[in-house]
């Protein structure tokens, strides 16, 4: 069956999302554009959705359905019997007591318009699932070259940026986050453009065109993406790139062909590569242009290591069940050290695994055993010595690569929070999960041996 219209469709969604999801923020006016297309855009896809789509990537679709049903299940109205008796709702009970409310039906979140927008956040991923789950490997390679240009569009603009211009997307924007309100989610995307190009490079496209990807296209877009991250001035993101730099010379080499070249022959292009971003990053900071590389040294004020420490303090308050999903800011500000206080709130708390725990307690603390587990498992067959060599297995390397960077990138931050690379995740984890299908995949011509 032809996966022309759920190309076209994914296509058309990934432009909305990078022009109009680049916050995480709920009272961003694009998400009025962005939500409803979703969800019209997820309608459409299922029309054309078989269950063989969905049986090929069961472990994803699995996860997707599970966070789904947690976030619905927060919003369940209980009897007061029951919600009261949750740990660290006697705030709450009492405040109802002062207001009169009487004994009232509560759902399990503190914060029920936080996680009814947590709910509402879902469509994109969800879109995006749909519709890629049920596109052929050469729909991916497609989509795959859609993702490199809105990256390198998003970069283009975090250049114009950097260079005075006063191009912005969102009210409170930081300067170079390009597409994004913020550079950290930036940086990470630009990070993701290396692993990405290496994919492209060990695809190929067939004829003249597999030997233009493998030396012009892969090369030039990782030389590219350098200078660009260094200017975001995003200091997890020098991480996640060094990393990225790792899984880019992995995907690589194990997309090559054993032929009989000499082994410094094959790996002439990768060394080559590496030493041209190295005089890359010299040239840059040169210029005085390596705002990240600056900021590593620096002595600002951050206050991530006092605020995980609170949170820490706060999980054995709210367990086993959590504060509920989305409602972080809401809660946090209840427990809220003194000395923590400042004009400004804590909106995120800048480590996905603490706050997942924190929001969604026990529960959300199962489904990152069990995400963590399933890319455990596609790690070890996307880079085992029994992996091929064919499109599908290149796809299930970056993808599995893609989201270990995104974990590290959310060590330290909340990227995935964003529309944009949230999509980009979900992206991600549909091409790690072609791992095991990739003996039965039709291999695609790469070019001349």
């Amino acid at each position: 069956m032809s996966d022309r219209a759920p190309f076209w469709l994914l296509a058309a969604l990934l432009c909305i999302v990078f022009f109009t999801g680049g916050s995480s923020w709920d009272s961003e006016p694009q998400l009025m554009l962005l939500r409803p297309s979703a969800f019209l855009i997820a309608g459409c896809a299922i029309l054309t959705l078989r269950w063989e789509h969905i049986a090929r990537h069961w472990i994803v679709c699995a996860l997707f359905l599970g966070t789904v049903l947690l976030t619905a299940a927060h919003l369940v109205p209980l009897p007061y019997a029951w919600w009261s008796a949750i740990p660290g709702r006697e705030i709450i009970v009492e405040i109802d007591k002062v207001a009169g409310l009487g004994q009232i039906s509560r759902p399990l979140s503190m914060s029920p318009d936080a996680t009814l927008n947590a709910l509402y956040s879902l469509s994109v991923p969800m879109s995006v699932l749909l519709l890629a789950v049920q596109l052929s490997v050469a729909g991916h390679q497609r989509i795959l070259l859609l993702l490199l240009g809105l990256a390198g569009l998003s970069g283009l603009f975090g250049l114009l940026q950097a260079g005075g211009s006063d191009i912005t997307f969102y009210p409170a924007q930081a300067s170079t986050s390009g597409l994004f309100a913020n550079r950290n989610h930036q940086g990470a995307l630009l990070a993701l453009l290396i692993p990405m190009a290496a994919a492209v490079g060990a695809l190929g496209f067939g004829g003249r065109g597999s030997l233009f990807a493998r030396v012009a296209v892969a090369p030039a877009v990782t030389m590219i993406s350098i200078p660009l991250l260094l200017v975001t001035g995003s200091r997890s993101a020098l991480v996640v790139a060094a990393v990225g730099l790792v899984f880019a010379l992995l995907i690589w080499s194990s997309g090559q062909r054993r032929d009989g070249r000499a082994w410094w022959l094959r790996l002439a292009l990768p060394l080559t590569l590496a030493s041209s971003v190295a005089a890359l990053v010299w040239m840059t900071g040169f210029a005085a242009r390596d705002v990240a590389i600056d900021r590593l040294g620096g002595d600002e004020d951050d206050l991530r290591w006092p605020v995980w420490q609170s949170i820490i303090d706060m999980l054995p308050h709210y367990m086993p069940w959590g504060t509920g999903v989305g409602s972080y800011a809401q809660a946090y500000q209840i427990l809220e050290p003194d000395k923590l206080l400042r004009p400004t709130i804590s909106n995120h708390a800048h480590n996905e695994f603490l706050e997942v725990v924190l929001t969604a307690g026990v529960p959300g603390l199962v489904l990152l055993g069990l995400a963590a587990a399933a890319l455990l498992l596609s790690l070890w067959r996307a880079f085992s010595s029994k992996a091929g060599q064919e499109p599908a297995a290149i796809f299930s390397r970056l993808g599995a690569g893609m989201i270990v960077l995104l974990a590290i990138a959310s060590a330290t931050d909340y990227p995935t929070r964003t529309p944009i690379l949230a999509a980009v995740f979900v992206l991600a984890a549909v091409w790690a999960s072609t791992g095991r299908q990739a003996a039965d995949t039709p291999k695609l011509h790469q070019g001349p041996k």
